[in-house]
Protein backbone atom coordinates (compact mmCIF):
# COMPACT_ATOMS: atom_id res chain seq x y z
CA UNK A 1 0.00 0.00 0.00
CA UNK A 2 2.87 2.17 0.00
CA UNK A 3 1.99 3.76 -3.26
CA UNK A 4 -2.00 4.08 -2.43
CA UNK A 5 -1.65 7.83 -1.57
CA UNK A 6 -0.15 9.00 -4.82
CA UNK A 7 -2.31 6.68 -6.72
CA UNK A 8 -5.30 8.13 -5.16
CA UNK A 9 -3.73 11.72 -5.93
CA UNK A 10 -2.94 10.88 -9.58
CA UNK A 11 -6.69 9.96 -10.34
CA UNK A 12 -8.40 12.18 -8.29
CA UNK A 13 -6.94 14.87 -9.80
CA UNK A 14 -7.27 13.57 -13.21
CA UNK A 15 -11.05 13.51 -12.63
CA UNK A 16 -12.63 15.56 -14.89
CA UNK A 17 -12.66 13.43 -18.18
CA UNK A 18 -13.76 10.39 -15.66
CA UNK A 19 -16.85 12.63 -14.15
CA UNK A 20 -17.70 13.70 -17.56
CA UNK A 21 -17.73 9.94 -18.99
CA UNK A 22 -19.84 8.89 -16.14
CA UNK A 23 -22.48 11.55 -16.50
CA UNK A 24 -22.66 9.79 -20.23
CA UNK A 25 -22.79 6.58 -18.32
CA UNK A 26 -19.95 5.35 -19.98
CA UNK A 27 -16.66 3.51 -19.76
CA UNK A 28 -13.79 5.51 -17.43
CA UNK A 29 -9.98 4.54 -17.52
CA UNK A 30 -7.08 5.42 -16.00
CA UNK A 31 -3.61 4.92 -17.43
CA UNK A 32 -0.37 5.77 -15.71
CA UNK A 33 3.12 4.47 -14.24
CA UNK A 34 5.05 5.06 -11.12
CA UNK A 35 8.98 5.71 -10.00
CA UNK A 36 9.95 4.95 -6.88
CA UNK A 37 13.20 5.18 -4.95
CA UNK A 38 13.87 4.23 -1.48
CA UNK A 39 17.57 4.87 0.43
CA UNK A 40 18.59 3.98 3.59
CA UNK A 41 21.74 6.25 4.90
CA UNK A 42 24.35 4.49 7.46
CA UNK A 43 24.66 0.18 8.33
CA UNK A 44 21.10 -1.10 7.67
CA UNK A 45 21.42 -4.38 5.44
CA UNK A 46 19.41 -2.71 2.48
CA UNK A 47 21.77 0.43 2.80
CA UNK A 48 22.09 0.60 -0.91
CA UNK A 49 18.71 1.12 -1.27
CA UNK A 50 15.08 -0.01 -3.80
CA UNK A 51 13.55 1.37 -6.38
CA UNK A 52 10.42 0.45 -8.45
CA UNK A 53 8.72 1.06 -11.43
CA UNK A 54 5.32 0.23 -11.92
CA UNK A 55 2.42 0.68 -14.55
CA UNK A 56 -0.85 0.44 -14.10
CA UNK A 57 -4.46 0.77 -15.65
CA UNK A 58 -8.11 1.11 -14.26
CA UNK A 59 -11.12 0.63 -15.81
CA UNK A 60 -14.54 1.57 -14.21
CA UNK A 61 -18.28 0.70 -15.38
CA UNK A 62 -21.21 1.86 -12.96
CA UNK A 63 -20.17 -0.14 -9.78
CA UNK A 64 -17.58 -2.17 -10.96
CA UNK A 65 -14.08 -1.05 -11.38
CA UNK A 66 -10.92 -3.05 -12.36
CA UNK A 67 -7.04 -2.12 -11.92
CA UNK A 68 -3.97 -4.11 -13.88
CA UNK A 69 -0.63 -3.13 -12.02
CA UNK A 70 2.62 -4.00 -12.60
CA UNK A 71 5.55 -3.83 -10.30
CA UNK A 72 9.16 -4.72 -11.20
CA UNK A 73 11.21 -6.81 -8.70
CA UNK A 74 12.99 -6.42 -5.75
CA UNK A 75 15.97 -4.80 -3.96
CA UNK A 76 19.27 -3.37 -6.41
CA UNK A 77 22.43 -2.64 -4.70
CA UNK A 78 24.18 0.26 -6.78
CA UNK A 79 27.25 -0.93 -6.06
CA UNK A 80 27.56 -3.96 -8.53
CA UNK A 81 23.95 -3.53 -10.08
CA UNK A 82 22.86 -6.66 -9.34
CA UNK A 83 19.27 -5.63 -9.02
CA UNK A 84 17.20 -8.08 -11.48
CA UNK A 85 14.96 -6.20 -14.22
CA UNK A 86 11.99 -8.64 -14.05
CA UNK A 87 8.70 -7.21 -14.44
CA UNK A 88 7.21 -10.08 -12.83
CA UNK A 89 4.83 -8.77 -10.37
CA UNK A 90 1.38 -8.35 -11.38
CA UNK A 91 -1.08 -7.57 -9.62
CA UNK A 92 -5.48 -7.44 -10.34
CA UNK A 93 -7.98 -5.70 -8.59
CA UNK A 94 -11.72 -5.84 -8.54
CA UNK A 95 -13.91 -3.55 -6.79
CA UNK A 96 -17.84 -3.50 -6.48
CA UNK A 97 -19.63 -0.10 -5.00
CA UNK A 98 -21.82 -1.30 -2.71
CA UNK A 99 -23.79 1.39 -1.77
CA UNK A 100 -22.74 5.56 -3.03
CA UNK A 101 -25.59 7.82 -1.83
CA UNK A 102 -24.52 11.47 0.28
CA UNK A 103 -24.71 10.10 3.62
CA UNK A 104 -22.11 7.36 3.37
CA UNK A 105 -20.64 4.94 0.88
CA UNK A 106 -19.29 1.64 1.04
CA UNK A 107 -17.24 -0.71 -1.90
CA UNK A 108 -15.55 -4.19 -1.34
CA UNK A 109 -11.87 -5.25 -3.45
CA UNK A 110 -10.78 -8.45 -4.20
CA UNK A 111 -7.56 -9.22 -5.43
CA UNK A 112 -3.98 -10.88 -6.16
CA UNK A 113 -0.57 -9.74 -6.65
CA UNK A 114 2.18 -12.72 -7.34
CA UNK A 115 5.65 -11.72 -5.50
CA UNK A 116 8.25 -12.53 -7.98
CA UNK A 117 11.86 -13.19 -7.38
CA UNK A 118 14.92 -14.02 -8.91
CA UNK A 119 18.20 -15.05 -6.18
CA UNK A 120 21.57 -14.78 -7.06
CA UNK A 121 24.90 -16.27 -5.11
CA UNK A 122 27.11 -13.51 -3.80
CA UNK A 123 29.27 -14.46 -6.86
CA UNK A 124 26.17 -13.15 -9.46
CA UNK A 125 25.44 -16.46 -10.47
CA UNK A 126 21.45 -17.69 -10.56
CA UNK A 127 20.32 -19.57 -7.19
CA UNK A 128 16.90 -20.15 -7.87
CA UNK A 129 13.71 -18.56 -8.48
CA UNK A 130 9.80 -18.34 -5.98
CA UNK A 131 6.40 -16.76 -6.44
CA UNK A 132 4.46 -15.88 -3.61
CA UNK A 133 0.85 -15.52 -4.28
CA UNK A 134 -1.04 -12.35 -2.14
CA UNK A 135 -4.49 -12.81 -1.95
CA UNK A 136 -6.86 -9.58 -1.11
CA UNK A 137 -9.91 -8.92 0.67
CA UNK A 138 -10.83 -5.42 1.44
CA UNK A 139 -13.89 -3.16 2.23
CA UNK A 140 -13.57 0.60 2.09
CA UNK A 141 -15.74 3.45 3.93
CA UNK A 142 -16.72 6.53 4.22
CA UNK A 143 -19.14 8.71 6.36
CA UNK A 144 -20.46 12.20 5.91
CA UNK A 145 -21.08 12.92 9.60
CA UNK A 146 -21.68 16.50 7.98
CA UNK A 147 -20.72 19.30 5.45
CA UNK A 148 -17.38 19.87 6.77
CA UNK A 149 -16.58 16.05 8.90
CA UNK A 150 -16.24 12.83 7.65
CA UNK A 151 -14.92 9.60 9.00
CA UNK A 152 -13.62 6.88 6.00
CA UNK A 153 -10.80 4.27 5.53
CA UNK A 154 -10.35 0.84 4.22
CA UNK A 155 -9.01 -2.42 6.43
CA UNK A 156 -7.20 -5.28 3.99
CA UNK A 157 -7.09 -9.09 4.60
CA UNK A 158 -3.65 -10.95 2.73
CA UNK A 159 -3.44 -14.46 2.56
CA UNK A 160 0.16 -15.32 1.34
CA UNK A 161 0.69 -18.88 -0.80
CA UNK A 162 3.70 -20.29 -1.98
CA UNK A 163 7.69 -20.53 -1.30
CA UNK A 164 7.21 -18.53 2.12
CA UNK A 165 10.44 -20.10 3.12
CA UNK A 166 11.80 -18.77 0.57
CA UNK A 167 10.24 -15.30 0.70
CA UNK A 168 10.27 -15.19 4.25
CA UNK A 169 6.67 -13.79 4.24
CA UNK A 170 4.52 -14.65 6.91
CA UNK A 171 0.93 -16.08 5.54
CA UNK A 172 -1.09 -13.98 6.77
CA UNK A 173 -1.58 -9.74 7.40
CA UNK A 174 -3.76 -7.28 8.18
CA UNK A 175 -3.39 -3.90 6.54
CA UNK A 176 -6.02 -0.99 7.22
CA UNK A 177 -5.80 3.02 7.62
CA UNK A 178 -9.38 4.83 8.78
CA UNK A 179 -9.69 8.49 10.81
CA UNK A 180 -11.49 11.87 10.57
CA UNK A 181 -11.18 14.79 8.06
CA UNK A 182 -11.73 17.88 8.60
CA UNK A 183 -12.33 20.32 6.25
CA UNK A 184 -11.23 23.61 7.49
CA UNK A 185 -12.12 25.95 4.64
CA UNK A 186 -11.89 25.49 0.87
CA UNK A 187 -8.55 25.54 0.56
CA UNK A 188 -6.90 23.52 3.64
CA UNK A 189 -8.49 19.96 4.90
CA UNK A 190 -6.90 18.10 8.13
CA UNK A 191 -7.29 14.19 7.94
CA UNK A 192 -5.91 12.51 10.99
CA UNK A 193 -5.72 8.59 10.69
CA UNK A 194 -4.70 5.29 12.43
CA UNK A 195 -2.35 2.98 10.86
CA UNK A 196 -1.58 -0.58 11.37
CA UNK A 197 0.48 -3.48 9.40
CA UNK A 198 0.53 -6.72 11.04
CA UNK A 199 2.07 -10.08 9.44
CA UNK A 200 1.47 -13.65 11.15
CA UNK A 201 0.90 -17.08 10.79
CA UNK A 202 -2.05 -18.61 11.18
CA UNK A 203 0.14 -21.88 12.31
CA UNK A 204 0.75 -21.39 16.15
CA UNK A 205 4.10 -23.37 15.61
CA UNK A 206 5.26 -20.94 12.70
CA UNK A 207 6.87 -17.82 13.27
CA UNK A 208 8.37 -16.79 10.42
CA UNK A 209 8.36 -12.72 8.88
CA UNK A 210 5.82 -11.81 11.49
CA UNK A 211 5.66 -7.67 12.50
CA UNK A 212 3.48 -5.28 13.63
CA UNK A 213 3.41 -1.81 12.76
CA UNK A 214 1.25 0.77 13.94
CA UNK A 215 1.06 4.67 13.32
CA UNK A 216 -0.47 7.90 13.46
CA UNK A 217 -0.84 8.97 10.33
CA UNK A 218 -1.49 12.99 9.76
CA UNK A 219 -1.89 15.04 6.16
CA UNK A 220 -2.86 18.44 5.51
CA UNK A 221 -3.89 18.65 1.70
CA UNK A 222 -3.85 22.53 0.20
CA UNK A 223 -5.41 23.35 -2.77
CA UNK A 224 -3.94 25.98 -4.87
CA UNK A 225 -6.06 25.89 -8.24
CA UNK A 226 -4.48 23.11 -9.96
CA UNK A 227 -2.13 22.50 -7.93
CA UNK A 228 -2.26 20.49 -4.10
CA UNK A 229 0.46 20.42 -1.96
CA UNK A 230 -0.08 17.86 0.93
CA UNK A 231 2.67 17.89 3.83
CA UNK A 232 2.12 14.56 5.94
CA UNK A 233 3.60 12.76 9.12
CA UNK A 234 3.80 9.39 10.15
CA UNK A 235 3.93 8.63 14.20
CA UNK A 236 5.35 5.62 15.17
CA UNK A 237 3.14 4.19 18.06
CA UNK A 238 4.71 0.61 18.31
CA UNK A 239 6.70 -1.52 15.48
CA UNK A 240 8.28 -5.06 15.88
CA UNK A 241 10.08 -7.50 13.20
CA UNK A 242 11.24 -10.91 13.50
CA UNK A 243 12.43 -11.06 10.21
CA UNK A 244 15.58 -12.80 10.51
CA UNK A 245 13.73 -15.86 12.94
CA UNK A 246 16.06 -18.31 11.48
CA UNK A 247 19.09 -16.74 13.45
CA UNK A 248 16.90 -14.86 15.95
CA UNK A 249 13.54 -15.89 17.35
CA UNK A 250 13.38 -12.97 19.39
CA UNK A 251 11.59 -9.87 18.06
CA UNK A 252 13.55 -6.42 17.40
CA UNK A 253 11.90 -2.80 18.26
CA UNK A 254 11.73 0.26 16.10
CA UNK A 255 10.63 3.70 16.50
CA UNK A 256 9.93 5.26 13.00
CA UNK A 257 8.54 9.04 12.43
CA UNK A 258 8.65 10.48 9.04
CA UNK A 259 7.85 13.51 7.50
CA UNK A 260 6.77 13.95 3.17
CA UNK A 261 5.48 16.36 1.14
CA UNK A 262 3.21 15.31 -1.87
CA UNK A 263 2.78 17.48 -4.95
CA UNK A 264 -0.24 16.77 -7.65
CA UNK A 265 -0.93 19.05 -10.58
CA UNK A 266 -3.55 18.66 -12.37
CA UNK A 267 -3.50 20.31 -15.96
CA UNK A 268 -7.27 19.76 -16.47
CA UNK A 269 -7.51 17.72 -19.61
CA UNK A 270 -7.12 14.22 -18.46
CA UNK A 271 -3.35 14.27 -17.32
CA UNK A 272 -2.18 14.63 -13.80
CA UNK A 273 1.52 14.24 -12.08
CA UNK A 274 2.80 13.77 -8.16
CA UNK A 275 6.18 14.40 -7.31
CA UNK A 276 6.88 12.98 -3.54
CA UNK A 277 9.53 13.22 -1.00
CA UNK A 278 9.84 11.97 2.63
CA UNK A 279 12.49 11.52 5.46
CA UNK A 280 12.47 9.18 7.95
CA UNK A 281 14.08 8.99 11.41
CA UNK A 282 14.38 4.97 11.91
CA UNK A 283 15.58 4.28 15.35
CA UNK A 284 16.30 0.33 15.95
CA UNK A 285 16.72 -2.14 19.61
CA UNK A 286 19.65 -3.75 17.25
CA UNK A 287 22.74 -2.00 15.40
CA UNK A 288 22.83 1.09 14.39
CA UNK A 289 20.32 3.84 13.59
CA UNK A 290 19.50 4.82 10.22
CA UNK A 291 17.86 7.36 8.00
CA UNK A 292 15.67 7.02 5.18
CA UNK A 293 15.00 9.01 2.60
CA UNK A 294 12.02 8.07 -0.06
CA UNK A 295 10.96 9.40 -3.22
CA UNK A 296 8.15 8.86 -6.22
CA UNK A 297 7.00 10.35 -9.31
CA UNK A 298 3.76 9.61 -10.81
CA UNK A 299 1.96 10.54 -13.65
CA UNK A 300 -1.64 9.13 -15.06
CA UNK A 301 -4.12 10.06 -17.82
CA UNK A 302 -7.75 9.80 -17.13
CA UNK A 303 -10.46 8.97 -20.37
Amino acid sequence: MKKLMQCTVLIACAGAACVQAAENNGWNYNIGAMYEIENVEGQGEDKDGLYEPSVYFNASYGDWSIALTMYQEGSADYSDLSRGTYFNRPEIDIRYQIVDNDDWSLGFTGGMRNYGYHFKNDDGSSNGTANTQRYKFQPDWNVKINPDWSFSGWLAYYRFDNDLDQTGYSDSRVETETGFSWRINETVTLRTNYYLERGFNSDSDKNNGEFSTQEMRIYLPIALGNTTLTPYTRLGLDRWTNWDWSEDIDTENHDYNRLGLLYAYDFRNGLSMTLEYAFEWENHDEGDNDKFHYAGIGVNYAF
